[in-house]
């Protein structure tokens, strides 16, 4: 069994400290034989009213951050997975065993997408220092491997057109399509809700390659935004890919990483030699941090 030293956002901390306060977290691994992974086929999921039956109990349950002038509303993750331990819901199978074998990372099953990672908070800070209202404004984005779905939801604030990505289709479920609920004006009926859902936000679970054919006669994206999905080095091909066949050919990639992923081997810069050994891409390094475990941004065009 491997253990995976990451870095985890006290998301689900009660306090009122920044839920972004990092703590360190033992990620361990069952997968030891390097045996083929069956990935999860793409699916896109439709939002029901049954999570509007639930919105009340979000309220109760969610915590507040600020993005430059944008507020963010999301359910604390402790009451999220504590909820999904306790009720035998076969919609919440992926989460469940991730919690029941104290695994955020279990290949081919589950993605970590149920916890608020570190980056995210970078991206968001620098979305909200360096891009302007206006450029989100009638824009097509997409937030891909969502988690959480913040990213998203900043752009969605700002008028934009958002698709969410997981992997897992429980996260999407459990966790990003309430969280989106929860950021919507409150002054709107559900019908309102549902039809705004409709008309500005899809949600896709399932591997990236598989995503990548099943949405090929989607219009393809102008800003793709992307946190701490880099850590598997056998998986940054098929993101790579992804990228080139879902971006507009004047579109752009903002990914925010960790230099180093600890056992895994995945880290910015040794993406950074991937993405430009395949001459695809353009890399730009827009953001460094330098205390603790290095932390970076970087922005991805067409060559």
């Amino acid at each position: 069994m491997f253990k995976f030293n990451f870095e985890l956002n006290e998301a689900d901390s009660l306090s009122n400290e920044s839920p972004f306060k990092t703590q360190k977290l033992e990620i361990q691994s069952t997968d030891v034989a390097k045996e083929p992974t069956d990935w999860y086929k793409a699916e896109e999921v439709k939002p029901t009213e049954r999570v509007l039956k639930s919105l009340d109990l979000y309220e109760l349950n969610a915590k507040e951050l600020t993005a430059g002038n944008i507020e963010l509303r999301h359910l604390i993750a402790g009451f999220l997975l504590e909820d999904i331990k306790i009720h035998n819901d076969i919609d919440s199978k992926d989460i469940k065993q991730s919690e029941e074998n104290h695994s955020d990372l279990i290949a081919g099953v589950y993605e970590g997408g149920a916890k608020i990672w570190e980056c995210t908070d970078d991206l968001l800070d620098y979305l909200a220092k360096n891009y302007k209202a206006d450029q989100w404004k009638n824009k097509s984005v997409l937030d891909l491997g969502c988690g959480s779905g913040l990213l998203g939801i900043y752009a969605l604030k700002n008028m934009a057109k958002v698709h969410f990505q997981d992997y897992n289709k429980d996260v999407l479920e459990q966790i990003t399509i309430p969280n989106v609920l929860l950021n919507l004006d409150e002054t709107l009926s559900d019908d309102e809700k549902m039809k705004l859902l409709e008309t500005e936000t899809r949600f896709y679970a399932g591997d990236w390659s598989y995503f990548a054919k099943l949405t090929e006669d989607v219009e393809k994206y102008d800003i793709i935004l992307s946190a701490e999905t880099i850590y598997n080095v056998d998986n940054q091909q098929k993101l790579l890919d992804t990228l080139s066949k879902r971006l507009k050919a004047n579109g752009v990639v903002l990914l925010a990483a960790k230099s180093h992923y600890f056992g895994v081997g995945g880290g910015l810069e040794q993406f950074v030699d991937v993405v430009k050994s395949g001459k695809i891409f353009e890399s730009t390094n827009l953001w460094q941090a330098d205390e603790n475990l290095k932390r970076g941004i970087i922005e991805l065009k067409f060559q």
